[in-house]
């Protein structure tokens, strides 16, 4: 009988603590068919072509994408929720003019970060305020150092596919381990 309840506590201190494992996979799609490309490097893309930006989590979570384009305008792509095991798509968006780099922040969290939605809904309301702007844009990289501080996210290349004459697969990106992730994605055009 002691095994039995020394098994059965084992077994649910395990299933709490995988319960308490956050995990969400990004894939970046280039281009008009959609070519996957790994997030951990600088994307390199023509002006006037597409990307897509897909994102699935194992937990329900908060998402937040902020992009901080070439001209230093910041605009907001997402922010909103996510169930378990539903994917969201943001885009497709195209690459335009003056080329340079643009950077999307994607702020995942089992938590809601409510200063950083106060700052969005303000930033939302007024999205030609520079001082809205400066600090939605403050708020994002306060949190990618937090992030940083928390070392680098545990993340893995998962197979995601590919041809029967060996071509190349999809490159999807899964992170895991932490509750607090700030990935950003870098395109140069």
């Amino acid at each position: 009988m002691k095994k039995a309840v020394s098994l059965l506590v084992v077994f649910l201190f395990t299933a709490v603590i995988y319960a308490q494992n956050f995990s969400w996979d990004i894939m970046f799609l280039k281009g008009k068919p959609g070519e996957t490309v790994p997030v951990n490097r600088i994307i390199r893309m023509e002006t006037g072509e597409e990307f897509l930006i897909s994102i699935t989590t194992a937990s329900d979570c908060y998402c937040y994408i902020v992009c901080y384009d070439t001209m230093k305008e910041i605009s907001v792509l997402y922010d909103n929720p996510i169930k378990s095991g539903n994917e969201i798509f943001i885009g497709p968006y195209e690459v335009d003019n003056p080329p340079g780099t643009e950077n999307f922040y994607v702020i995942m969290s089992l938590e809601r970060l409510t200063n950083l939605e106060n700052l969005i809904r303000a930033f939302n309301d007024n999205p030609n305020s520079q001082q809205h702007s400066n600090n939605l844009y403050r708020e994002v990289v306060s949190l990618q150092n937090k992030a940083q501080t928390l070392g680098e996210p545990p993340s893995v290349f998962i197979p995601g596919g590919g041809t029967s004459r060996g071509g190349t697969g999809e490159y999807i990106t899964r992170f895991t381990d932490k509750n607090f992730y700030v990935r950003t994605i870098t395109i140069r055009h």
